[in-house]
């Protein structure tokens, strides 16, 4: 119907009298629906359209749920068959990537038990093995038959080559090597020379000459060295290119005792260094090691930890100032145990980060008079 229709209808409904008396009920019922009509078809312009509600698209909103739901039942029987397929075929690790399967071996074989059963399954799964637990672990060396095997292992010769394409050294980052007897000193030159990736490393005197006297250096990634014994020449460990740049690149240093200390190698980078001190008996009888004093030699010292012997139980670290640490060793602890908890987490450095000022005395009451 159009606006001159409408128009039209109300001139007739308004000329329409009865009696001469006014408007018929007729006319106003009929004014009353054009009105209401007309309003109805125009739209209300005082209603904001955020209030206007929009038609829903229910049948997109239930084929979307379907397929929510088609997606979760496909993955649970996905789950349900590969289970199946382990419990009648066995697990596949071969299947999975290199990243997992390294991953899954090292965690399986965190225990020493399990260790030893993984390398005799297969020679597949002996070089997986190696290659995922030699990292993480921690290897001490010390006795004869020790050295012997574990150099035939690491050491890449035709022996070796068909057992392990890759040689063993490369995938060991924590080592400590201290042969018992001059004898073992070949052993022991072997091993160093075939772990080119060690991280940690604790070795003697002859040891570090192996390192420092090569004439080519490859133990580029070394930053944490333990010297054992208690005579270190460190001048023939810095008159080769080698062992100026191992000095150079080492920041963890600990030796038994401030005499085996250097006092002119240019340790660049050591930021923290550890020693042990068994002439000092009491807190007092700590003085400050010329080791803070002297920036020459030790520009990026951080952090001095002195380690004392003590009884059976271990006390709390004692922070003697800002950057020196007093570290309370038990007598039954050796080298070996100190090293092998830091690589656990449960190293000098940690403790000495934990270790906190004693409490200040209050000055003493002057004497009554």
């Amino acid at each position: 119907m159009s606006p001159a229709d409408i128009t039209a209808i109300v001139r007739a409904v308004l000329t329409f009298r009865v009696d001469e008396l006014g408007w018929t009920a007729l006319s106003i019922i009929s004014i009353s629906v054009v009105f209401i009509y007309s309003v109805s078809a125009a739209g209300d312009p005082r209603r904001p359209k955020s209030l206007q509600l929009q038609p829903h698209n229910y049948l997109a909103r239930a084929r979307q749920r379907k397929a929510e739901m088609a997606a979760v039942i496909e993955l649970e029987l996905t789950r349900i068959r590969v289970l199946e397929s382990w419990s009648t075929k066995g697990f596949r690790l071969r299947r999975l990537p290199i990243e997992l399967q390294l991953h899954v071996l090292s965690y399986s074989a965190s225990c020493s038990e399990t260790y030893r059963s993984l390398v005799l399954v297969s020679r597949h799964i002996y070089q997986l093995t190696l290659r995922a637990c030699l990292p993480i672990m921690y290897i001490t060396l010390s006795s004869t038959k020790e050295l012997a095997s574990f150099a035939n292992l690491v050491h890449k010769d035709d022996r070796s080559r068909h057992i392990l394409p890759v040689a063993a050294g490369t995938f060991i980052h924590h080592l400590w090597v201290t042969p018992l007897r001059r004898e073992d000193s070949m052993d022991a030159y072997r091993i160093l020379r075939a772990c080119t990736n060690i991280r940690v490393l604790a070795v003697d005197a002859r040891g570090l000459a192996m390192i420092t006297k090569s004439p080519r250096f490859k133990h580029t990634m070394c930053t944490d060295l333990t010297l054992l014994l208690r005579r270190t020449n460190w001048g023939i460990n810095m008159d080769t290119p080698s062992g100026l740049q191992f000095i150079r690149q080492l920041t963890h240093l600990r030796v038994m005792g401030e005499q085996n200390l250097p006092r002119s190698a240019p340790f660049a980078k050591l930021s923290h260094l550890s020693y042990s001190e068994p002439d000092v008996q009491d807190d007092a009888d700590i003085e400050r090691p010329w080791v803070l004093k002297d920036r020459t030699v030790f520009p990026a010292l951080q952090q001095v930890a002195l380690t004392r012997r003590c009884g059976p139980e271990e006390g709390a670290p004692l922070k003697v100032e800002a950057r020196l640490v007093l570290i309370q060793v038990r007598r039954d602890r050796t080298e070996m145990d100190i090293w092998r908890d830091g690589l656990k987490g449960e190293s000098l450095w940690g403790q000495a980060a934990k270790a906190k000022l004693p409490p200040k005395q209050p000055p003493a009451a002057a004497p009554a008079v």
